[in-house]
């Protein structure tokens, strides 16, 4: 899940800050995201999205909070274990669509095999008359 899904997951409907109008010093309207980093945990913040690049160092704290001791300790955890289960379900994806495409190549295959089966109705009388004759010659010989 992208850090912009947890945001939302995390985002407070009775949070005065959360329509609060900031801007960098480029005049971007910036979004409240949330730090998920195991220093800041669920912590809220500000940044330009230049940040680090043509030297803008807008970054501001939604608070002044310390992290909450045991948020710190769960929410790395949780986040991790978010990784985790998508990077696990993006393997069963892919799984799945190798299943699914094995599939495909397994009823082509059967297809072509079946159409080598399949007689129209022309060559059915063609292969009875043959069948036929095959049948009286064998007979007239004995």
């Amino acid at each position: 899940m992208a850090n912009e899904n947890l945001n939302k997951l995390c985002m407070d409907e009775s949070d005065p800050m959360l329509n609060a109008l900031v801007r960098c010093k480029h005049g971007i309207l910036l979004n409240l995201q949330t730090s998920w980093s195991k220093l800041n945990p669920g912590r809220r913040f500000w940044s330009c999205p230049c940040y680090g690049s043509k030297n803008c160092k807008f970054f501001r704290w939604r608070d002044k909070e310390e992290v909450d001791p045991r948020s710190s300790f769960i929410l790395p955890r949780l986040v991790n274990k978010i990784n985790e289960l998508e990077q696990e379900l993006c393997i069963r994806q892919v799984h799945i669509d190798n299943l699914r495409n094995s599939n495909l190549l397994l009823e082509r295959r059967l297809n072509r095999r079946l159409k080598w089966c399949r007689f129209n109705p022309f060559n059915r009388k063609i292969l009875l008359c043959i069948l036929i004759c095959v049948v009286v010659i064998f007979i007239s010989n004995q």
